[in-house]
């Protein structure tokens, strides 16, 4: 194998590297829009609901989520905004075979596990975030070498 098909080789993006991004790109930009759009309405939306406009909201959510939604502090939305975008930017830099994405990705993740626990100590630990994110770092982790 020559130089350059070598250097070729080792540009080139992983399957499994292009599928985890692409998953991350989807999951955290929808989270991230999730995310500012609640924080620019939350207002709205609890004096919609106070003012029995989204009744129908109480028949399919249960009463105690709704209530930890409306009381927690809106900048909880801004600071997991800004993690999502760190994600998503992590994601981006793997994508473009730089290692240091990797490390942002995995630190914004951690960070998106342990701010729920600050702003609502009230919830239960995210059991499934933490499995799902465990299996995302493990699968970036494998493409590693792939990385510069």
């Amino acid at each position: 194998m020559t130089e350059l098909q070598e250097e070729e080789k080792k540009n080139t993006r992983p399957e499994l590297l292009k599928i985890l991004c692409i998953l991350t790109f989807v999951g955290s930009g929808l989270a991230l829009f999730s995310d500012i759009f609640m924080f620019f309405t939350i207002d709205i939306i609890k004096e919609y609901f106070n003012n029995g406009l989204l009744d129908f909201l109480s028949k399919d959510m249960d009463a105690e989520v709704l209530e930890i939604i409306f009381n927690v502090n809106p900048i909880y939305f801004i600071f997991q905004s800004i993690l999502f975008a760190l994600t998503i930017y992590g994601t981006y830099l793997m994508w473009n075979l730089k290692k240091i994405g990797f490390h942002l990705y995995t630190i914004g993740q951690i960070i998106l596990l342990i701010l729920p626990q600050v702003f609502i100590p009230s919830l239960p630990f995210p059991t499934f975030n933490l499995l799902i994110s465990l299996i995302f770092i493990f699968l970036y982790a494998k493409n590693l070498q792939y990385l510069t």
